[in-house]
């Protein structure tokens, strides 16, 4: 168990990758604080953990709130006695055309993802640098290292979790915390799931590897990252997208050879 005897905060954890990620981690052998704007996704998976023998933490907070944060952190530090990993997944999705982006929208997703990561990040890593150890988890996006379509609030804020993933990295390396990010490409989650179903097929066929990344998939990267042995991975994006970056423009010809002989 590779987790065993340690404790972890993860942020969206009430359903899609962060609950995969903390059952994961709970089968690992931690004990797992479960944090989500939905109060009764955060119990229900809070509820699964302990089904796994390990004890949790349920706490509904909204990271984008630098006092409920600090709160959240203090209070799970309090009920399962330290903290050992962070995983920042909470996130939100809304499509606008460029010019038609609202204020709101904007704003909106940078406060949930990039400021939200920032207040979960320092103050974890204020409890973790106590003990000279740690590892914190950002959930990035490939559509931070590619311009995404409608989507212009998400990506930046993204390519922001990225740079304080970096950041973070280089000035937090001195108390014995690492801190990288996990990019994913398109996961079946919830979300995606009110694509309509020919939308999905389709969708799949655009990725080199021709189907969507499962939940399960990310929780690995994150396990990975989360390890003790992972100690020499510090400021790294993990792309976890079945080669969508890699392939870059090439994808458009590869589809079209695909389309050609189906």
């Amino acid at each position: 168990m590779q987790l065993h005897g340690q404790v972890a905060l993860i942020t969206g954890a009430g359903r899609g990758i962060g609950k995969a990620i903390a059952l994961r981690f709970a089968r690992e052998g931690a004990d797992v604080a479960v944090v989500d704007l939905n109060g009764e996704w955060a119990q229900t998976t809070a509820i699964e953990v302990t089904a796994l023998g390990r004890r949790a933490f349920a706490r509904t907070t909204d990271v984008s709130d630098y006092d409920q944060v600090q709160a959240t952190v203090r209070e799970a530090v309090a009920a399962l006695g330290r903290l050992d990993i962070l995983v920042n997944n909470a996130g939100i999705g809304k499509a606008q055309p460029f010019l038609q982006i609202t204020k709101e929208n904007w704003e909106r997703h940078l406060h949930v993802h990039l400021f939200g990561s920032f207040y979960c990040a320092q103050a974890a890593a204020r409890e973790m640098a106590q003990r000279h150890y740690g590892r914190i988890i950002n959930i990035a996006s490939v559509a931070g290292l590619m311009g995404p379509i409608d989507l212009a609030p998400y990506g930046v804020a993204k390519a922001g979790i990225i740079g304080l993933t970096r950041a973070a990295a280089l000035d937090l390396a001195d108390y014995g915390i690492t801190v990288n990010a996990i990019a994913p490409g398109p996961i079946d989650t919830e979300l995606l799931r009110t694509w309509p179903e020919e939308a999905l097929r389709e969708r799949a066929q655009h990725l080199p590897i021709a189907r969507l990344g499962r939940v399960e998939e990310i929780a690995h990267a994150a396990l990975f990252l989360a390890s003790p042995e992972s100690g020499f991975i510090n400021g790294t994006v993990l792309v976890v997208d079945g080669g969508s970056v890699a392939a870059g423009a090439y994808m458009v010809e590869k589809y079209r050879r695909r389309k050609a002989a189906s």
